[in-house]
């Protein structure tokens, strides 16, 4: 069950995060404040993420967030561009996002693993 929700769970959070602030906007024109939003509650995901994370689903937990906002992303552009140049959008955002929740999930986890004391 836990190794279901390491798979699940980040994707569900980040999926939903990109919707709420990115997905739901009917122009696609974003606004400095939903990105920043968006970048901010991804953030947070990643943190959680990152504490509440054991040893071995570390992986799935990165790449389940990253899944998230790609699938999201890939959904949202792909209804408004007939001309399909929103791939070269949709990649840097999937690369830039693998990037960030790697480092945050990561660095995350070795402060919680710092902190803890020594068996």
């Amino acid at each position: 069950m836990r190794a279901f929700a390491s798979w699940l769970l980040p994707a569900l959070a980040t999926f939903a995060a990109w919707w709420v602030f990115l997905g739901l906007d009917e122009d696609g024109q974003y606004t400095v404040l939903q990105v920043v939003g968006l970048g901010l509650v991804l953030i947070a995901i990643g943190i959680a993420c990152g504490w509440l994370v054991r040893g071995l689903d570390l992986l799935a937990v990165i790449v389940s967030a990253v899944v998230g906002v790609s699938v999201a992303c890939w959904i949202s552009w792909s209804r408004q561009d007939d001309s399909g140049l929103f791939v070269i959008g949709w990649f840097l955002v999937t690369v830039g996002v693998a990037v960030a929740a790697a480092a945050v999930i990561l660095v995350t986890r070795a402060v919680k693993l710092r902190r803890e004391p020594s068996a």
